[in-house]
C-alpha cells in the first residue's frame, strides 16, 4: 500500500458507450485524470454476481504497472473483502 499513498487520485467510471458516459470521462479529462488502459473488472457485490468492466482513470499520471497492481489488490482484498 505503499504506492497507493505516492499516486494521488484513482476513479472507476463506466466506459464511455453512449451521451452520458462519453460526457462524464471528458468531465474528468478536464479535470486532470488520464485514462488508464488497463482491462479492469471491479468484483461483484453479490455472490453469484459477475463483475464488471470499469475504466480506470488517475490523476496526475497514468499509472504503472505496480502502481495498478496495488490498486487492484487493495480493492479485492480491503475494499470488497467483507462484500457478501
Amino acid at each position: 500500500m505503499d504506492l497507493l499513498k505516492e499516486i494521488g487520485l484513482i476513479l472507476e467510471i463506466d466506459p464511455p458507450v453512449d451521451d452520458i458516459s462519453i460526457r462524464r470521462k471528458g468531465f474528468y479529462e478536464r479535470c486532470g485524470f488520464v485514462k488508464n488502459q488497463y482491462s479492469h473488472i471491479h468484483p461483484p457485490y453479490h455472490i453469484g454476481n459477475s463483475g464488471h468492466e470499469l475504466i480506470v482513470m488517475s490523476r496526475p499520471n497514468k499509472l504503472t504497472d505496480a502502481e495498478y497492481n496495488e490498486f487492484n489488490s487493495f480493492l479485492k482484498d480491503v475494499i470488497m473483502k467483507d462484500a457478501f
